[in-house]
């Protein structure tokens, strides 16, 4: 990083939003001193909701999350520009950084992962999430031939069974329950077939993964994998109790579970250069808009609302300009 440097810089008022304790959120004001030499000021334009993870934080059972880890910041998916920096020639950059539900921050230039131009800030956002569940499918080491069945079409499964065309030639199907989730799935033009069902049917599948966080959902998963299969549960913050059934052990099945992509930086790097047509996935995700300036209210309702309620995938939060 060079040290060109420009005229002084007006403090920043930043607003973050922090869970003080299960249900209660926390507006705090700081003002921000002028980035150092390593950093750079970055303003939100866009955030999102992640329904699953963050209404568990709400109501105090997200599992990852204990009780002495509050105040606990919810939300993690940020893309910003870069409002001041000490090399005055970074200023305007848009990138992500994983910040949460703040508008300014003071960060090292190092966390900032560029977005080229040619990418939407929504494609940006959907990145940091299937780069999860491109993992996730590499955990479970999909061959090119398998069959494959993603139990729940909230954002997460989406994007497992998204990534899943990418590593195999097999059925790839996803189950998802609600009428009009399932709609707003099939409207998905995907990068291959994939199927969208209200069950799991009969036909065994190699490899499963359980991405509606439920205790039926994995009781379900455990039903539909063939005998030597696997089970991969994909982490979003579910938080019911699961059990293993009489059919995990007399089908000789094996389990696992995967968190966030080891190497973001260069899955985001491959995801900003696929020419893939991503305009239906856009669509789908993004159906649901709310305002910064309108927490907590806004924030309440959206993170609250069941699949029923809100069928829209990823509630996008826009942020003042």
């Amino acid at each position: 990083m060079s040290t060109e440097t420009g005229p002084p810089v007006r403090a920043v008022r930043a607003v973050e939003w922090t869970l003080e304790s299960p249900g209660r959120l926390h507006r705090t004001t700081t003002t921000l001193p002028a980035p150092t030499v390593d950093e750079v000021l970055v303003a939100t334009v866009l955030g999102a909701v992640c329904r699953g993870t963050e209404r568990a934080l709400l109501h105090g059972t997200c599992p990852q999350v204990s009780e002495r880890d509050y105040p606990y910041q919810p939300g993690s998916l940020n893309v910003v520009t870069i409002r001041e920096a000490a090399d005055r020639t970074l200023v305007g950059e848009r990138g992500v950084v994983q910040l949460g539900h703040r508008d300014f921050a003071l960060v090292p230039y190092g966390r900032f992962i560029r977005i080229p131009g040619t990418v939407s800030d929504e494609i940006a956002l959907l990145g940091v999430l299937a780069a999860d569940a491109s993992h996730a499918v590499a955990v479970a080491n999909v061959e090119s031939d398998e069959d494959c069945l993603v139990v729940g079409g909230g954002i997460v499964g989406t994007l497992v069974a998204w990534e899943l065309t990418h590593r195999t030639k097999g059925a790839i199907r996803i189950v998802e329950p609600d009428d009009r989730r399932r709609a707003t799935l099939e409207g998905i033009r995907f990068p291959a077939d994939v199927k969208v069902s209200g069950r799991t049917g009969r036909y065994p599948f190699h490899t499963v993964f359980e991405c509606a966080n439920t205790a039926s959902a994995f009781e379900a998963a455990q039903g539909a994998a063939r005998a030597g299969g696997s089970i991969v549960v994909v982490s979003d913050g579910g938080h019911e109790k699961y059990v293993l059934t009489d059919r995990f052990f007399a089908r000789g099945l094996f389990l696992g579970k995967t968190g966030p992509h080891p190497d973001l930086r260069g899955f985001l790097n491959d995801w900003f250069a696929r020419g893939e047509d991503r305009a239906g996935l856009v669509e789908a995700a993004f159906s649901e808009t709310l305002r910064f300036d309108e927490f907590p209210q806004a924030y309440l309702t959206t993170a609250l609302a069941s699949p029923a309620e809100a069928p829209g995938l990823l509630p996008r939060i826009v942020y003042p300009g």
